[in-house]
């Protein structure tokens, strides 16, 4: 009896040596980081490099558009903006939560979309954004779910 309440005892010791406590500060600093080099590879306009950040199976809701799913319907969004005259976008991440565990997070972040109207003149919209991240394998991060939602003047 002894020798398994030992036994017990060491498992216990060793499982709670193995428990890795997350800075959750220092990986919300990464999240917005990671954030904001996403912004500058936006205006890039390089659709490759755009999508990376987003998982394979991303989605993207805005107002007024349907809901897509996936990097292939991403993708269209993406380089249709390509088109549209005067065509801006950027993002700053405000605020980062992330969870105990590490493995998902979250941003709120402000949005500038910026575009030529049919007059010539820059027509600008401002949207709040939440994005939701999933912790990667090498550590990286990636947006899983991506909202937008438009400010009223």
């Amino acid at each position: 009896m002894k020798k398994l309440i030992i036994i017990a005892l060491m498992f216990v010791a060793i499982t709670s040596c193995n428990h890795k406590e997350v800075d959750t500060k220092s990986e919300g600093e990464k999240l917005m980081q990671t954030s904001r080099e996403w912004s500058k590879v936006a205006a890039s306009r390089n659709a490759d490099s755009i999508l990376s950040y987003w998982t394979d199976d991303a989605i993207v809701v805005s107002a007024g558009v349907q809901v897509l799913k996936g990097k292939d319907g991403i993708r269209g969004m993406v380089e249709g903006s390509f088109t549209q005259p005067g065509f801006q976008i950027s993002w700053e991440p405000k605020s980062a939560e992330i969870s105990k565990s590490g493995d998902l997070g979250y941003l709120l972040e402000t949005t500038k979309l910026t575009m030529t109207d049919s007059l010539g003149k820059a027509s600008v919209q401002n949207f709040n954004a939440v994005t939701i991240w999933k912790k990667q394998a090498d550590g990286s991060w990636k947006c899983a779910v991506d909202v937008m939602s438009p400010l009223t003047p």
